[in-house]
């Protein structure tokens, strides 16, 4: 072990907000940048330190922000043994971060991240590994008192007790993979180039709820995460990839928000906006390149909407024409006025891609 190193990392709160607002290099005409990237590379996993922990958040019900649950909290009850901990986490925004931690250390087997959890708790906090740094260096800055003294060792403890997680069945992943590098990777490509996002591993965890995660803050344009549930009982059986495509917008969405007035995307208030500001951009990104699946989206992300927040007029297994699926989708996930023009913008840089 050795101490985290006094320079501090990326601001934790600017990777709670799900991205880093990168931007195209100044002085360079997007179809040139699309033209200078590399085809893009997504790499579907299930790794089970990641698996493990996201049903740990999932166990301990973690609350978060945003407008949909952060965790699937069916048929999943506190544990006696967690109840405590699962009460001093839900007292504070704080623990927020803690459904980032396997996109810290992507690497990590379960033992890992529980080292890096005591690490982060030490004091001064203590690195186990070097590739475990950014992960405690984000928990030491973000964490304070208690909630960091004690309670990490206490979620170390919970997650090596924790039962091993029944990963989805490698034929549906390997099926996953091939819809994702034979149909949306060729047609996003322009996007990712632009975002930055042009490759990195899209993680499928059954703990994850509607709200994903993405992580994107390092300048290695190919070392980027996404965090996404497995959605097994959806009517669509790619729905991963429906959720994946919403996170893909999550930077442009940051970007949008910066400097808007009563736009805090640290708040509750901002993050819901932001959350439902990425379903629309996701749609509207695959009008623009892959039109044969944005009924599909708008299908899968109304059926979120009704399952968070049922009404008759959107049941969850129903189908319904074209026109009143937009419809309804409209009014599930209208446009936010102050960032609607700049997310129009970041859509129409497609038009320049040839």
């Amino acid at each position: 072990m050795h101490p985290v190193p006094s320079r501090p990392p990326p601001s934790a709160l600017r990777r709670l907000l799900l991205a880093t607002a990168l931007v195209a290099d100044a002085g360079t005409s997007v179809a040139a940048q699309s033209r200078a990237a590399a085809p893009a590379r997504w790499s579907i996993v299930t790794p089970a330190g990641a698996l493990a922990w996201f049903d740990l958040m999932a166990g301990l019900r973690l609350p978060g922000a945003g407008a949909f649950p952060l965790v699937d909290v069916r048929d999943r009850a506190i544990a006696p043994a967690d109840r405590e901990l699962a009460d001093a986490l839900a007292r504070t925004r704080e623990s927020e971060i803690l459904h980032f931690v396997p996109l810290y250390h992507p690497s990590a087997d379960r033992a890992a991240l529980a080292a890096a959890l005591r690490g982060a708790a030490a004091s001064p906090p203590l690195v186990p590994t070097p590739r475990a740094e950014l992960l405690v260096g984000a928990l030491a800055r973000s964490l304070a008192g208690e909630l960091r003294s004690a309670r990490l060792h206490e979620l170390a403890a919970a997650l090596e007790r924790r039962p091993p997680v029944v990963p989805p069945a490698p034929a549906r992943i390997a099926r996953l993979q091939r819809e994702l590098d034979s149909l949306y990777l060729p047609a996003l490509a322009p996007w990712l180039a632009l975002e930055r996002l042009d490759g990195g591993r899209l993680i499928v965890a059954p703990g994850i709820g509607t709200e994903g995660r993405i992580f994107s803050g390092t300048q290695d344009r190919s070392d980027n995460q996404v965090a996404v549930g497995d959605f097994a009982a959806d009517a669509d059986p790619t729905a991963p990839l429906l959720a994946f495509v919403r996170e893909l917008c999550f930077p442009a969405v940051t970007r949008a928000s910066q400097g808007v007035a009563g736009f805090d995307a640290s708040n509750v208030d901002g993050a819901r906006r932001a959350s439902l500001a990425a379903v629309r951009c996701g749609a509207a990104l695959l009008d623009a390149r892959l039109p044969a699946r944005s009924d599909a989206y708008r299908a899968f992300w109304s059926r979120r909407a009704a399952l968070a927040s049922p009404s008759p007029s959107a049941r969850p297994g129903e189908r319904r024409a074209a026109s009143a699926l937009r419809a309804d989708f409209d009014r599930t996930f209208p446009a936010d006025a102050d960032i609607a023009a700049a997310l129009d913008r970041a859509i129409s840089r497609l038009k320049e891609v040839r």
